[in-house]
């Protein structure tokens, strides 16, 4: 009998992916991506157009693979997500709409005779770089927004409810300017430390030190106009090592350093794999920043974070691989015989 293949979709705050992950190679054998329906890019669409259009790509993306109407599905979302594949919240695609969001029953609208999982995005990738199905580590995605997951024993720590691995919602700056977050909250980790927060860094880094702004390579290349900066640019003068923009790196790389030194204080994990489209693009002296600033965090006990914190690999795919795996995990394909609303990942 032939291995059956998956309809697995990565939905990103910016970039939503879907594959067709083929279980007997355990590979990605196509892939289609669409820019993410999310309230930056429609800033006047209602909460509910978002979620429909939401919903309407994703339809879109399966018809593009050639699998309308796929017997598998399984789907990483990029917020809390409870067993009954309810979203809890989903700050970086609907701001700050805090109503919960039925996305596995959406889902089987879609797809009536489907089985269908729906996973947080993190505990989906982490499955991606499980070395073993019995391995500690964790997962941290630095991208539109940051989000974690703990995976012990091969499984993510969520509790009951499904809110665990948030730390993108974990309030780091107290100031009174501290930038305000997607969920309309200050000061939150993701406010200051994402995708979405270089740039804002950048241009408080400018409008506090103009001179230096003026003198950097950005400076030259933008004429001295900070309103023109962009996350490319911003990575690409830091990987050439341009010292303006290694401290606008400095300012979302050192809060990060402290919460995961907190991780690892808490539950003792010493593998972080580092993803997401901000990490790959500043790359290896980043995380090389980010492994200081939690060394010098927490109680030295001959830990070496330079060496437990790495970049994720699979690039794009390690999302789509992660729901798959996930899903051959809970599905256990000789047992299903019925569509699920939602399959169970405790047993």
């Amino acid at each position: 009998m032939d291995e059956p293949r998956i309809l697995v979709f990565d939905i990103g705050g910016t970039c939503s992916r879907a594959g067709v992950y083929d279980v007997g190679s355990g590979r990605v054998v196509r892939s289609a991506r669409l820019e993410t329906p999310s309230f930056h890019r429609f800033p006047r669409a209602s909460a509910d157009e978002l979620r429909s259009m939401l919903y309407a790509s994703v339809r879109v993306l399966a018809e593009r693979l050639g699998d309308p109407s796929p017997r598998l599905v399984s789907l990483g979302f990029p917020g809390p997500v409870n067993a009954q594949g309810i979203a809890l919240r989903a700050p970086t695609l609907w701001g700050r709409d805090d109503r919960p969001e039925p996305v596995a029953a959406s889902l089987r609208q879609l797809w009536p005779t489907a089985s269908i999982l729906v996973s947080n995005d993190l505990s989906a990738a982490g499955h991606c770089f499980l070395r073993h199905d019995e391995e500690d580590l964790c997962v941290i995605t630095v991208s539109s927004g940051i989000g974690h997951k703990v995976f012990l024993n091969g499984r993510p720590v969520v509790g009951e409810a499904g809110r665990g691995g948030e730390i993108g919602h974990l309030r780091v700056d107290f100031s009174a300017d501290a930038p305000v977050c997607d969920c309309g909250d200050k000061g939150h980790l993701g406010a200051v430390s994402s995708g979405r927060a270089l740039r804002h860094q950048a241009l408080r880094l400018a409008r506090l030190h103009p001179a230096a702004f003026v003198d950097s390579s950005l400076g030259h290349i933008l004429r001295g106009d900070p309103s023109q900066l962009d996350n490319a640019l911003i990575a690409e003068a830091f990987r050439a090592g341009d010292p303006w923009a290694s401290r606008v790196v400095d300012r979302v790389a050192e809060p990060l350093g402290p919460v995961l030194a907190g991780i690892h204080c808490v539950v003792g994990v010493e593998r972080f794999v580092v993803m997401g489209g901000l990490a790959h693009a500043l790359g290896e002296r980043y995380l090389e920043k980010v492994a200081t600033a939690a060394a010098r965090s927490e109680w030295a006990l001959g830990q070496d974070w330079y060496r437990m914190l790495e970049l994720g690999e699979m690039g794009d795919d390690a999302g789509l691989v992660g729901a798959g795996r996930l899903m051959s995990r809970a599905a256990r394909f000789d047992r299903v015989a019925e569509p699920a609303d939602q399959l169970d990942l405790t047993s």
